[in-house]
Parts: C-alpha cells; sequence; structure tokens
C-alpha cells in the first residue's frame, strides 16, 4: 500500500469517526478537514476545494466532504456489473 493511499485512508478513518460531533456543529456545510480537525468550513464544495489547494496544495493529506449522514448502498458486483 502506498504512503499517499495509507495518509488518505487513516485521514478518512479520522473523518468518520469525528462526524458525530461534525453533524453537530456543521451539518451541511463542506468542510476541509486535516490532521483530526476541521480547517475551514464553506457553502460550496468548490469553494471547500479551493481553500484546501490554497492552505495545503496538492500533495498534502487532507479531506474536503460535505458534513452529513450517509450509509453504505450495499450492491453485489452481480449487481453493479449485471
Amino acid at each position: 500500500m502506498s504512503h499517499t493511499f495509507s495518509a488518505v485512508l487513516e485521514e478518512t478513518i479520522r473523518f468518520h469517526a469525528a462526524m458525530p460531533d461534525l453533524l453537530q456543529a456543521y451539518a451541511g456545510r463542506w468542510v476541509v478537514f486535516r490532521e483530526g480537525r476541521v480547517s475551514s468550513t464553506h457553502a460550496t464544495e468548490d469553494d471547500a476545494y479551493t481553500a484546501g489547494l490554497l492552505a495545503y496544495g496538492r500533495d498534502e493529506t487532507y479531506i474536503v466532504d460535505r458534513v452529513e449522514r450517509k450509509s453504505a448502498v450495499p450492491l453485489t458486483a452481480a449487481f453493479v456489473y449485471g
């Protein structure tokens, strides 16, 4: 597993673990999330993406995502590739 993939996976795990608290504070907002915390909040995905690039550049690990309740959609390969 590459270092970049591992770093993104770890940050994603931290983001999902923080979701209960994030929902209370930032529900519906787009966030830039890095090192286990929200570094900025935004009304749009584009604004959050731009802020992440300006703050951290292209080579650093951070998450840009909307704070919302999400649930997995269980699918089988047979359903997807039919």
